[in-house]
């Protein structure tokens, strides 16, 4: 295990270097604990700008815990070719995956094979919109997810964004990065405490909820062009927004009447509708993609997770392990819920709700660890560690991640669809 963590790490530290040198990355990723059976994958090219997409590829499926990629000279032909593999070799250190890379001008083809019966599981040829390194790189994570999706079945999450709040001092930012930590753009600064931002389906707009002016807001915000507009800054809480899946309304907490309740609108706080009623304090709302609602309430005591409909009705509790369930994230295909989650004497941590079979699955125990959110694949959740940083662990609890920073305090993770 340990030798495959070196070189895990040793392919982020590659692709982490170029970081530091064109962005200033803020988070910079480690993985702490990789699969037990991470699949060795041997990564080839022929020339400087092949070298890059290279590094790239090798280190987002080393990124992932589930691969350890390794360039050319560690393979075992180090001069192979799709057409010259000899199976045996291959097979001899149980090395069954290629990845041919050929650059010609903005064109980069690709060719997975499958050493120990030399089939090709993958040829396409990706075309890289515009010369600057961003594209290239945006290309190469694309190449990334197809990789991840021909050999595990599930497309990989390489090409999508995270946001998160990071706190120097007195000053909150919002930031928006590549999924690698890669190019980190802020796109709100505040005096005041941001919170909860939450991506639209199209990656286009971020909500979230702020105190600016020491009044409580929802805002959403287009991550390209700056713009932002107020939905709602109603008397007393306007909080934790989430996007229903075709992107026209929201769902929010409101406290206008006194009590904390959910509601929806649509992305200007037009139509607003009151979906719960009761005397507990009813938060933290996330649309899924069946039409439902899942949100934190004390209404039994303590808070647990429950569900309501789109279009209101009775809300039915979700959870039933541990005497605290707050801040669900659901899966986008529907079957997880990922929950900050405290059971006996054990502290907060972050589990998994099977939404089929009832079945909860912890999969941290930081003590602190809080608000989760899952991957477009739904394989990994990265969360706030409660300590000032992030970190990420997959569905099953066999991959961790560690992100470091150079703010004081992290916060408030949301990764993209």
């Amino acid at each position: 295990m340990k030798k495959h963590v070196a070189k895990l790490t040793y392919w982020i530290l590659i692709t982490l270097v170029s970081l530091i040198t064109f962005s200033h990355a803020q988070l910079k990723i480690q993985v702490t604990k990789a699969a037990n059976n991470a699949i060795p994958i041997a990564l080839f090219s022929a020339d400087a700008q092949g070298n890059y997409v290279e590094q790239v590829v090798g280190a987002d499926l080393a990124r992932s815990g589930r691969f350890i990629a390794l360039p050319a000279k560690s393979s075992p032909e180090p001069t192979a070719g799709p057409a010259s593999i000899n199976s045996d070799a291959w097979m001899q250190r149980g090395v069954q995956y290629g990845v041919f890379l050929t650059v010609r001008g903005n064109q980069i083809s690709v060719d997975l094979m499958n050493t120990f019966s030399k089939t090709s599981m993958l040829q396409r040829v990706y075309t890289v919109n515009g010369g600057n390194e961003r594209q290239w790189r945006k290309t190469a994570h694309q190449i990334a997810d197809s990789i991840y999706e021909k050999i595990l079945g599930v497309t990989g999450s390489f090409d999508t964004k995270v946001a998160y709040v990071a706190k120097n001092g007195r000053q909150y930012q919002l930031i928006v990065s590549d999924a690698d930590g890669a190019y980190p753009s802020t796109i709100f600064n505040s005096a005041e405490p941001i919170l909860s931002p939450a991506w639209s389906p199209n990656g286009q707009q971020v909500a979230y909820s702020s105190l600016e002016g020491k009044k409580s807001k929802i805002v959403v915000q287009d991550i390209y062009s700056g713009k932002r507009h107020v939905v709602l800054d109603l008397p007393g809480i306007n909080g934790a927004p989430s996007w229903s899946p075709d992107g026209t309304r929201l769902v929010f907490t409101l406290s206008k009447d006194g009590n904390p309740e959910i509601y929806t609108s649509d992305v200007y706080g037009k139509n607003l509708t009151r979906l719960t009623n009761h005397p507990g304090i009813d938060t933290e709302p996330v649309w899924g993609k069946d039409n439902m609602i899942y949100f934190t309430s004390d209404r039994a005591g303590n808070p647990q997770v429950y569900r309501i409909g789109a279009n209101g009705g009775t809300p039915v509790r979700i959870s039933t392990s541990g005497n605290y369930n707050a801040s669900p994230s659901i899966s986008n295909d529907g079957r997880y819920l990922a929950v900050m989650n405290r059971g006996s004497g054990n502290g907060f941590g972050i589990a998994i709700i099977d939404l089929q079979t009832g079945a909860t699955k912890r999969l941290t125990n930081g003590g602190k660890d809080e608000a989760p959110s899952f991957s477009s694949n739904g394989h990994m959740i990265i969360y706030a560690n409660g300590n000032g940083g992030l970190n990420a662990v997959s569905n099953d609890g066999n991959v961790t991640q560690r992100f470091s920073s150079n703010a004081s305090d992290v916060r408030e993770p949301a990764w993209s669809n």
